[in-house]
Parts: C-alpha cells; structure tokens; sequence
C-alpha cells in the first residue's frame, strides 16, 4: 500500500533536517520546556497513592505504558517503582508492561529475524525493559507486540498469544486483560494516549466490516526460539496499512467510569478501566467512529 500524505512529509522533513526520530526529537524538546516550569519533587508513594486514589487495588490486574523521560521531577528509580507496583499489588495482583522487540517492524526482515523472548531487549522503553529483566516475570511469544507480566494471572495473560488469529485477539493478553477487570495505566504517556488494548478494537472489528478488514488482511508467518532453543512458528493476520490515529476521537466520548486522569508536577498519569473501555471503543467502531483518521471511515457505510 501506498505511504499516505502524512507519511510522505514525515519523510522529506527527516530528510531536510537529518532527524532521524521524530517523536524523539518531541520528547527531548518536550522535557526541556516542562523543566523549565515544573520543579516539584516526588517519590514512588505519591505515584503508589495516586494510583490508588483512581481505582487501583491490591489484587489488580494492572498493565503499564510509560515514558521515563517525562520522570524528570521522580526522586527514584524504575526498579524501585517496580518492586513498589508488585509490593502494592501483591501475589494476588498482576503487574503486565509492553514488550515489543520492535516499535516499526517494517524495519525487520523477517526472513532472518528469530524472536528469542528470553534475550531480545523490548522496545517500549526503560520501565519495561527493567521489568522484563525482573524475577519471575513472563513473557509473551509475539514479536509485533509481545507483552511481559508478572502475578498470579501472568502466565494465563500471555501463555497463547502466539496462538491467535491476529496479535490482538481472544488469545492475547491484552484482550484477556480485559476479562480479568485490568486497569491500563499510562504513566508519562501523551495526554490522549489510551494503550495497545485499543487496538483489540480492530482485531475484533475486522470480521464485522470493510473498513475494518483492512487493517488484518496480510498472514504473515513469525519464527521464535522455544524454552529449548529450538526454532517454532506461528502465522497470523497483520496488515500493511499506512495508519494514522489520533486518540482524542475516542476519549471525548469516556466518561469517568472508564477514564481518569490525574498529575504529579509533570507526570500525567492517566487510567482506563479496560473492559468499559473496550466495550465503549468497540460499540464506537460499529459506528465508524475511530481513533484513525488514515485511513478515513468517511466514505464507508456503518
């Protein structure tokens, strides 16, 4: 498929200025301008008790995207968060992060490309990486987005993904999150940013209408090595769509039963309730309201 308008200007743009990533080059700028302006000082209780005060329990099942460049004003560390989670959460909670090699695969031949889910390092950051080396985690086989997690769900949560139809549905863990009443929290995450379980949205939708059969119209086949070093495979549904969202086309229509929001100094801490999110997302899509805005459902009939 074709790059889109959108994808085109990106390319000139990194071409006329030599940048290489352009959502690096926002977060950099980005902090730099917040550290002018916010200077108070937190801690690993303040997130722990914000966290709370939104609706995450002991017992929880909580998965977490974040950005450690937006902890600027955080007088801690991410392996202190993390113990600080599982110590909140307790043995009866489950602690899940991002675990994808790759944030554009694309990139990859995956030819040669062999997911080796003991080694390879994820691409969703520092938080999620400290985690992914953290005791008794697992970790998903899914090389478009692979997902660790830790607790007493974690094995269920990611023992089938490389199972299913496509990496979003029924098998994975971010639908099963969903069953289990989790909480998606992002934590330094763009103001609108809702999570990968978003694109449940489409992994279930695709089968009900055109516009969404687009985005999951390409079997692609994965290789991984197993606990025992030997070379498997999967096959799913992916797409080579030139997608574009913008998240606010959805959160304008959340009310406080699946979304809440609050900020430490800097950090913008915002939770979904996972099921009414889904259930809200999914019920918008058979309408042809969507967080992409390439492609356009405008000339499609819902």
């Amino acid at each position: 498929m074709g790059a889109s308008l959108y994808t085109r200007l990106g390319i000139l743009f990194k071409k006329v200025t030599g940048i290489k990533d352009i959502s690096l080059m926002r977060k950099n700028l980005h902090k730099r301008i917040g550290m002018f302006f916010y200077k108070k000082k937190y801690s690993t209780s303040d997130i722990i008790d914000a966290l709370a005060r939104m609706g995450v329990k002991p017992g929880s099942v909580v998965c977490i995207h974040s950005s450690m460049k937006e902890f600027y004003n955080y007088q801690g560390t991410a392996l202190e968060l993390i113990e600080a989670l599982c110590k909140y959460l307790t043995t009866e909670g489950t602690l899940m992060m991002p675990a994808m090699p790759f944030t554009n695969l694309r990139q990859v031949n995956l030819d040669e490309y062999i997911f080796n889910p003991k080694t390879d390092k994820t691409a969703a950051g520092y938080l999620a990486e400290t985690f992914r080396q953290f005791p008794d985690v697992h970790r998903s086989i899914n090389i478009q987005h692979s997902v660790c997690a830790w607790g007493k769900h974690a094995v269920w949560l990611i023992k089938d993904h490389h199972k299913g139809l496509n990496c979003w549905d029924e098998y994975s863990p971010y639908y099963r999150m969903t069953q289990l009443n989790g909480i998606n929290v992002n934590i330094g995450m763009p103001k609108f940013f809702i999570g990968t379980f978003d694109h449940c949205v489409e992994a279930i939708l695709y089968k009900e209408h055109p516009y969404w059969q687009q985005f999951l119209d390409k079997l692609q086949t994965f290789r991984y090595y197993d606990e025992d070093g030997e070379i498997r495979q999967y096959t799913c549904y992916t797409g080579d769509i030139d997608s574009r969202s913008r998240e606010s086309r959805l959160t304008r229509h959340f009310s406080s039963d699946i979304h809440k929001q609050e900020k430490i100094s800097n950090l913008l801490i915002n939770v979904f309730y996972a099921a009414p999110c889904l259930e809200k997302m999914l019920e918008l899509g058979r309408r042809g309201i969507t967080m992409y805005y390439v492609p356009s459902p405008k000339k499609y009939k819902f």
